[in-house]
C-alpha cells in the first residue's frame, strides 16, 4: 500500500513539474532582436485627439557610431548611444505577439515590431502618458 501511494505521489509531482516548467516560446522575438543595431533614423509623430498625426519629424541623420544594443543578459539591459557621449542605459521586456516595452530613465515606450529580419529591425513605440499621443519609429540595421 505504501509503495502504491508513493508511486501515485511521485507521478503527481512529475506531472506538476512538467506542466509548471514551461519552455520559452519558439516564436519569441528576443533571439532575433538581441544584439547591436546601428540607428538609421528615428521618426517622431505627435497626434491630435482624433488620432491624426499633426506633427511628424524625421530626426537628424545618425552617425555609424549611433546604436541600440539589446543585451541578452539576466536583466535584459538596453544601451542606446546617440553620439556626443549621450549614452542611455535602460531595460526591455519582451511580451507576446511582437510586443515589447522599453524602460529608460526619462520615459517608457510600449513598442510593437513593424519589421524584423536578420539585417533590419523597425519598431514603433508609444510614449507612456504622452498627451497628446507621441510615437517614435526606430529604423535599425546591422
Amino acid at each position: 500500500m505504501k509503495l502504491k501511494l508513493f508511486n501515485i505521489s511521485a507521478f503527481i509531482c512529475l506531472l506538476t513539474l512538467s506542466i509548471a516548467c514551461k519552455k520559452e516560446s519558439s516564436d519569441s522575438i528576443q533571439p532575433n532582436m538581441s544584439g547591436w543595431w546601428q540607428i538609421e533614423r528615428i521618426e517622431t509623430r505627435t497626434y491630435d485627439a482624433g488620432g491624426t498625426a499633426v506633427v511628424s519629424s524625421a530626426s537628424i541623420p545618425y552617425q555609424p557610431t549611433d546604436y541600440i544594443d539589446f543585451k541578452n543578459n539576466k536583466s535584459d539591459e538596453l544601451e542606446i548611444n546617440l553620439g556626443d557621449g549621450n549614452r542611455v542605459i535602460g531595460n526591455y521586456v519582451v511580451l507576446m505577439g511582437g510586443m515589447f516595452n522599453i524602460s529608460l530613465s526619462n520615459k517608457l515606450l510600449y513598442c510593437s515590431v513593424d519589421n524584423l529580419t536578420e539585417k533590419a529591425f523597425t519598431f514603433t513605440g508609444t510614449v507612456d502618458k504622452s498627451n497628446p499621443k507621441v510615437t517614435e519609429t526606430y529604423y535599425l540595421v546591422r
